[in-house]
């Protein structure tokens, strides 16, 4: 009698591998995001004293990124006022799922983001060279909308073995 036989083959997905692959990417991905923010935002924020500028430091750190400032303007440095008011980071949010925070307490710099601030106005004393408001924020957040746009995930390879 003659017989039949099939050799089947099936499709095998190494999904851990695959999971870390893509945890990678985001992870780089979202923290080259962060530089485009930031690159976006300190286009905007000058240096006077350091103080506004410090604040973008903690995210800077956590996705390896480094303010630059300009000549300080004003009679003392005050990055250090800036560093103590700033907060942010890279957070892991879920699987294969990160956030760049920032956070600021400077008055001044909150100040600026949303108002026209003029000689006699919130403590101006002088004219301000960089006209506010400064709609950083929403200027950062364009152009990481923007960079999104062109993440891809990474090739993922399906190998085929019998059954």
């Amino acid at each position: 009698m003659a017989g039949w036989e099939a050799n089947l083959r099936g499709l095998n997905l190494r999904l851990p591998v695959v999971q870390k692959a893509i945890d990678r990417k985001v992870r780089e991905s979202t923290k080259r995001g962060a530089h485009v923010w930031l690159d976006t935002v300190l286009a905007i924020v000058p240096t006077w004293s350091g103080a506004s500028r410090a604040t973008f430091e903690a995210l800077a750190q956590a996705v390896g990124y480094t303010v630059s400032y300009g000549p300080i303007r004003s009679f003392q440095d005050r990055r250090g006022l800036g560093q103590g008011t700033g907060f942010g980071g890279l957070v892991k949010t879920g699987p294969a799922s990160y956030a760049f925070t920032y956070r600021t307490d400077l008055r001044y710099l909150i100040f600026n983001e949303a108002n026209e601030a003029r000689r006699g106005v919130a403590g101006v004393f002088k004219g301000l060279i960089t006209p506010t408001p400064y709609k950083f924020f929403e200027k950062g957040e364009a152009a990481f909308l923007e960079y999104s746009k062109t993440v891809r995930l990474p090739t993922i390879k399906i190998t085929s073995k019998a059954i």
